[in-house]
């Protein structure tokens, strides 16, 4: 009588019941896919300044000369608005061990690296930053590829 009211015997050998695949998965995620979907929310912040920027026809967007470097302000607005919403929702995947979030943040920080080579002539100091930040992500994607595969 006394076998049938004892509790079940754990799977684990230490005495632990095993958790959940998804669960087991983002707890040992590498630091360095951390890094990349932080550095992501970083660009992300910085891209809805730049719509903001653009949204509001601010003067940063000439060169010395005084040349305009984009003239439809309202089109780059709306498309850095985008940019930084997929890149927000990318690096919150990334850090859910989506594979959603891989692809887009390869494809997020190759276009937006090379998007911000056109600003180079106007603000060449945000320009460089943010290009560097985009390298970042895809070495921290690259770096982590073992982790991804095995998701």
């Amino acid at each position: 009588m006394a076998d049938q009211h004892s509790e079940p015997v754990p799977s684990g050998l230490d005495g632990r019941t095993e958790e959940p695949a998804r669960t087991r998965m983002t707890a040992h995620r590498p630091g360095i896919l951390i890094f990349a979907a932080v550095i992501m929310f970083v660009v992300a912040g910085l891209e809805f300044l730049s719509a903001l920027l653009s949204f509001a026809g601010t003067g940063w967007w000439t060169t010395s000369t005084g040349d305009l470097i984009y003239t439809n302000f309202v089109f780059w607005g709306v498309l850095d608005g985008i940019t930084a919403l997929a890149a927000l929702y990318a690096g919150i995947d990334l850090l859910r061990g989506g594979a959603f979030g891989l692809v887009m943040g390869y494809l997020f920080a190759g276009l937006t690296a090379v998007r911000w080579l056109i600003v180079i002539p106007a603000s060449p100091v945000v320009a460089v930053v943010v290009i560097a930040l985009c390298v970042m992500v895809i070495y921290g994607l690259a770096k982590s590829s073992e982790y991804s595969a095995s998701a």
